[in-house]
């Protein structure tokens, strides 16, 4: 017999409350805990039932022993694409909690159990990511417009490939269809290059510049981001880049980004882009 198929997701506090960095990227549900370990359970084709309670009960158990913790010290929450017959939240008596789509229940192995039910969730930047995996389509768009409008794509390149990879999956059909099961998040984000790719070939040179003014609380790594598009509009721009132009991109700060990004409309050359004249 196969042993059951688990998505788990450990996320580890290191001192102090979540910074405002990290509370935009948790969803509600998470955002809240104070525990230092989370243990999150992905269920996105499953159904809920007595098995995938039983399982994440084992789940937690044994990394409460592994990791010799406290009770406390650990949270353990299952996260679900789809939603549940009222007759399940009734039975394992889960009730709601603070915000939309978050439950819990205090299980016979002690300690809480947190449901986040994806479809239920609000429409708020920080729950965009998850509810990608929403089970129902409306709230799937949902998720992704949030993403759009708010500019989260611009988090990093490799959140950005995976969002536009989903949504692309999305155009074709269901997310949670038979042929969803076999695709990789690597085929994902690889979908979501060659689509970023070609939205950037066809892009007016203002319109892709205006993608570089990025909300400093959301990105933590917007010096490469900065030092990445910078490189794409000088490619298209001047074309073959000498290696000597690609160093001082890399090794430039953000500031220093800025500038020679603005001066990209009117330079003529590469010496003009960084030219150490004001």
């Amino acid at each position: 017999m196969a042993p059951p198929k688990a998505d788990l997701v450990l996320i580890r506090k290191q001192g102090g409350d979540w910074t405002d960095a990290q509370r935009l990227r948790l969803a509600d549900g998470l955002r809240d805990l104070q525990a230092d370990h989370i243990l999150a359970e992905l269920k996105m084709t499953e159904s809920l039932n007595e098995d995938t309670l039983s399982r994440l009960t084992v789940y937690d158990t044994l990394y409460l022993e592994t990791a010799r913790l406290k009770r406390g010290q650990l949270r353990s929450v299952m996260i679900s694409s789809k939603t549940p017959r009222q007759e399940f939240l009734q039975r394992y008596v889960f009730k709601p909690v603070g915000p939309d789509g978050v439950y819990e229940t205090e299980p016979l192995w002690g300690g809480v159990l947190r449901l986040i039910l994806l479809n239920e969730l609000a429409d708020e930047a920080h729950n965009a990511a998850l509810k990608c995996f929403a089970s129902r389509q409306k709230e799937r768009k949902k998720a992704f417009e949030t993403i759009k409008r708010t500019g989260l794509f611009r988090l990093s390149e490799e959140f950005s490939r995976i969002t536009v990879g989903l949504w692309r999956l999305q155009m074709k059909g269901s997310l949670n269809s038979p042929e969803m099961e076999r695709i990789t998040i690597k085929q994902v984000a690889q979908l979501g290059k060659e689509w970023l790719e070609c939205m950037a070939d066809a892009t007016p040179t203002e319109e892709l510049f205006s993608l570089l003014k990025l909300d400093h609380r959301l990105v933590q790594e917007r010096q490469e981001s900065r030092a990445t598009m910078l490189t794409h509009l000088l490619q298209r721009r001047f074309g073959t880049i000498p290696d000597w132009a690609r160093e001082k991109v890399v090794k430039a700060d953000v500031s220093t980004l800025e500038v020679w990004s603005l001066r990209i409309f009117d330079a003529q050359s590469l010496d003009d882009i960084f030219s150490d004249k004001v």
